[in-house]
């Protein structure tokens, strides 16, 4: 309530003055996130990136023996957990013996979410977020004061690894609704100058408004890109189908929250040029995982930020796993064994090892949550469908709906370049991907709607359910 009371005023400021509330609100977050405790980590993170898997093993049991400990003494939900099962912190010694301990949801985690909390960091110590909540259903959290630094440090560890400082100028594409909607002229910016951002309302990146972002950012010295594929692909397909460059394109598209797909990295490159990297990150507000790339666009699980279980699912390939997060810095709301609801593919040899010489293990790709799947009616269940468009220039974007297992929606934003054929082709490859006795409808629209946060989901399902996921 508080919080829309201030949007509110906010909304009614001058853009000038909202320009000075986003700095100001930068100068707290500079401080909180990249003060001198921010320092420390990153430092000791940029050393450890480089040891050895026993030596990584031997810091993440080390940390995780003292959650545990903290946890048992100080979180009554795990108090009582622990109790039911006669087991004492003892008991847990190293990752392999979390499975003692049962998955933490997040509908126990909203539901208990007064027992998760710490009783050892007065509440006005607490730093208070929430999830973006692509579902729809946010959560509420709650940070102690060294876990966000650590948070940012696991992330600009890897920025760093592409050659990005601190003080480098970026434009963030994203959902923070920084530009009210009811604006309708621009800019549809703000600037935030403590931590060197243009903030892009993404909101606004409609195809009447794209010219006006273009000019704006041919003007700028922009170092770097960080925010949701979905969106900063857009702003490319623009300025490939003008035919547009930009004067000082940036180096480095810093992709997070949403699956990186294919096709968006292609458009990306073709439109910032052969220089700019294209990476991505995987990252939870949960603070319970952390995936960076590395420079040969490997995933590497960060050991020393969280212990990542990956868990088999049903009718799934053996290495399609379901990830399941513990936190070994946030004291404030440890979460232990958090089914976060996301999917990772694995390396088929788990002893394989990235030409990069980093020794933190490897996951293959992010495939992203678990209802962003189609469930066939011969139960298996198809994610990743981008492919399907990736031939067709007449679509723009797509999205598929299930809310019954026979039937399937399309949603297909088109342009002057689809025919007829790219229909027939399209429900021919569905078909042959996903059966036949399916039921396809196409459904073609103006836009596709993005979740309360900005983001884009390529299937919506309704149909999963939480205990079919696990073994």
């Amino acid at each position: 309530m508080a919080e829309s009371r201030r949007f509110k005023l906010y909304s009614k400021l001058p853009v000038w003055l909202q320009n000075v509330s986003c700095s100001i609100a930068g100068l707290k977050m500079r401080r909180e996130r990249f003060g001198p405790t921010f320092r420390k980590f990153l430092a000791s993170l940029q050393e450890s990136e480089w040891w050895s898997l026993a030596e990584l093993k031997n810091y993440q049991d080390e940390r995780l023996r003292f959650v545990i400990a903290y946890a048992y003494k100080n979180v009554p939900f795990y108090r009582e957990v622990m109790d039911e099962r006669k087991l004492i912190p003892a008991d847990i010694r190293t990752a392999e013996d979390l499975p003692k301990l049962p998955i933490l949801t997040k509908n126990i985690l909203r539901d208990r979410a007064a027992d998760l909390i710490s009783r050892a960091i007065p509440p006005k110590k607490m730093t208070i977020g929430h999830t973006g909540g692509t579902t729809g259903k946010s959560l509420t959290l709650y940070y102690d004061k060294d876990s966000i630094p650590m948070f940012w440090a696991a992330g600009w560890r890897q920025r760093m690894r592409f050659g990005l400082a601190l003080n480098d100028e970026y434009a963030g594409f994203a959902g923070r609704n920084v530009v009210p909607l009811n604006v309708m002229a621009p800019p549809f910016w703000r600037r935030n100058l403590p931590l060197h951002q243009t903030y892009i309302s993404c909101h606004h990146m409609t195809q009447k408004n794209m010219p006006i972002l273009a000019r704006y950012l041919q003007k700028r010295k922009i170092t770097y890109y960080v925010g949701y594929p979905s969106v900063i692909y857009l702003f490319s397909q623009y300025l490939i189908e003008t035919g547009q460059q930009l004067p000082h394109p940036p180096k480095v598209i810093y992709n997070v929250a949403e699956t990186l797909l294919p096709h968006q990295r292609r458009s990306m490159q073709e439109a910032f040029g052969p220089d700019c990297h294209i990476t991505d990150q995987y990252g939870a507000s949960e603070y319970v995982v952390n995936i960076s790339a590395c420079q040969m666009d490997r995933f590497h699980v960060d050991m020393e930020y969280g212990v990542s279980e990956f868990v088999p699912l049903v009718n799934m390939p053996s290495n399609v796993r379901r990830i399941v997060g513990t936190g070994l810095w946030n004291l404030a709301m440890p979460l232990i064994r958090y089914d976060i609801g996301d999917i990772a593919t694995l390396p088929e040899d788990p002893s394989e090892e990235c030409s990069c010489g980093r020794k933190l293990p490897m996951v293959d790709k992010i495939d992203g949550r678990i209802e962003s799947y189609i469930i066939t009616p011969d139960g298996r269940q198809a994610g990743r469908l981008d492919f399907l468009f990736k031939d067709s220039p007449g679509i723009e974007e797509a999205q598929l709906i299930q809310s019954e297992l026979k039937s399937v929606t399309i949603k297909i934003v088109k342009n002057d370049k689809y025919h007829a054929k790219d229909e027939e082709k399209l429900l021919a490859d569905l078909k042959t991907y996903l059966g036949p006795v399916i039921r396809f409808d196409l459904e073609y629209v103006d836009e596709i709607p993005r979740t309360a946060n900005g983001k884009f989901r390529q299937i919506v399902s309704t149909l999963f359910k939480d205990q079919q996921a696990l073994d």
